[in-house]
């Protein structure tokens, strides 16, 4: 089912829900936030691992996949990302979520989870990102000279890893970032550099699932042992594969552990 919510200051957020429960019972929500340059559909091979037990809903960020897309001068900011979900929460009116978010998705959702703890019941990050990085700005000169399916492709390598096929790697690049507005692009890689959580962790409250991969070059597993120890209730789970990206390489194999994470604290 596709559905639209309108924001306080008029952006739309496009999302779908994946329902298959019992319709005699109610079914708890888990809320999946995506990254950058992505939309819902990067979500696509998690929905049959969930769809049966929980109630899925999966969001395109502002500016992003079907939802209003942002000016190059829009003023990005964590806190709108942030209000963004949190008016989308209640909007759903369906208590506390379950939230798993990826790469800069995960950014969001651990500060939701720190700054409003009442609407996260469990929280799972994939390579979430606790720290932006200045290469954000490289990647924004190379857009603004090259186009956006430039940069999809060659980052793609990195993001996917080696064992990704032709196939996928082009709907990668062509269905998925590539679609990507420029202006959103533009506008939203100037505010990642200062992008820092690493302060705000110590605030999450909810069981907390952190999974990276072993092999990814964009954040180094040292970097997530140095901040993953303070928040108190999480576990950390490893990924072997060569891919930074774990949630669109190996989606199967982290929707699992997600899953019985999930189990394993009451879902």
């Amino acid at each position: 089912m596709e559905k639209e919510f309108e924001c306080s200051d008029g952006a739309k957020l496009f999302y779908q829900v994946d329902d298959y429960t019992d319709p005699w019972r109610s079914a708890q929500t888990v809320l999946f936030v995506h990254g950058i340059a992505e939309s819902s559909e990067v979500w696509r091979a998690w929905v049959p691992h969930f769809a049966g037990r929980f109630r899925v809903i999966r969001l395109d960020v502002r500016g992003f996949g079907r939802s209003t897309p942002m000016t190059e001068s829009f003023n990005w900011s964590l806190d709108l990302l942030v209000n963004d979900l949190v008016e989308f929460i209640r909007h759903l009116d369906c208590g506390p979520v379950h939230l798993v978010g990826a790469k800069s998705g995960g950014t969001m959702t651990f500060k939701l989870a720190a700054d409003y703890p009442e609407l996260v019941q469990t929280l799972a990050g994939m390579t979430p990102a606790a720290q932006g990085k200045e290469s954000a700005l490289k990647w924004a000169v190379q857009i603004r000279e090259q186009g956006i399916h430039a940069w999809a492709r060659d980052t793609m390598q990195g993001r996917l890893g080696s064992k990704a096929t032709k196939a996928e790697f082009d709907w990668w690049v062509d269905n998925l970032q590539g679609k990507t507005p420029v202006s959103t692009m533009l506008s939203y890689l100037r505010m990642v550099p200062g992008l820092d959580i690493r302060a705000d962790v110590e605030r999450i409250c909810c069981p907390t699932l952190i999974i990276a991969s072993g092999g990814g070059a964009m954040h180094s597993l040292d970097s997530y042992k140095a901040w993953q120890p303070r928040i108190r209730n999480s576990e950390f789970h490893v990924v072997e594969g060569d891919a930074w990206h774990a949630a669109g390489a190996y989606p199967d194999l982290c929707a699992r552990k997600t899953l019985a994470f999930l189990e394993g604290h009451g879902a």
